[in-house]
């Protein structure tokens, strides 16, 4: 299981949407800029599962299926290529009795092939939805017990520090 720290943005019915911030691991990925659209975007948004009623503003600890996420990416990428290769595989093998031209023939299974396997991701897609199979799961809700992560207590008081109003003598 795959664990990653997020934060509780809303709150939908029995789920939460859930922010996290792109680790370095996901630097590394090739589709590092697929997840959100552009490659300029340090943080996904994305609706989890919240057995534990994690509140608004909670940090959380969220866990992913590893073999589910391998299974939706072989889904997703890996079985249409196959369908393709196969449509155009058998397409070429029954233009003969189809009294067609080999390559058009294979053309035709080929997009034949691929339709059908886009047509079974979407209902797979659809009916993985209804479900929440594939949602990642809020397993904690992380405690800040780290005294510097509070905010600086002078800051609020007349006098005290501001942000950007220390100057140097140079």
């Amino acid at each position: 299981m795959a664990t990653e720290l997020g934060y509780v943005v809303k709150i939908k019915g029995k789920n939460a949407i859930v922010r996290t911030r792109r680790m370095e691991a996901c630097e590394g990925c090739s589709e590092h800029d697929v997840c959100h659209g552009t490659g300029n975007i340090k943080e996904n948004e994305f609706e989890a599962k919240n057995p534990i009623n994690a509140a608004l503003g909670d940090t959380v600890i969220l866990e992913f299926n590893s073999f589910k996420l391998v299974k939706l990416s072989f889904l997703l990428y890996v079985f249409p290529v196959i369908a393709l290769i196969a449509g155009a595989f058998i397409g070429e093998r029954f233009a003969p009795q189809l009294c067609m031209d080999k390559s058009l023939c294979s053309v035709i299974g080929a997009f034949a092939l691929f339709g059908a396997a886009m047509g079974l991701i979407m209902l797979l897609e659809r009916r993985a939805r209804k479900t929440d199979t594939y949602k990642p799961v809020i397993v904690k809700i992380k405690k800040d017990t780290d005294p510097s992560a509070q905010k600086c207590s002078l800051s609020n008081m007349p006098g005290g520090f501001k942000p950007g109003g220390f100057k140097s003598k140079d």
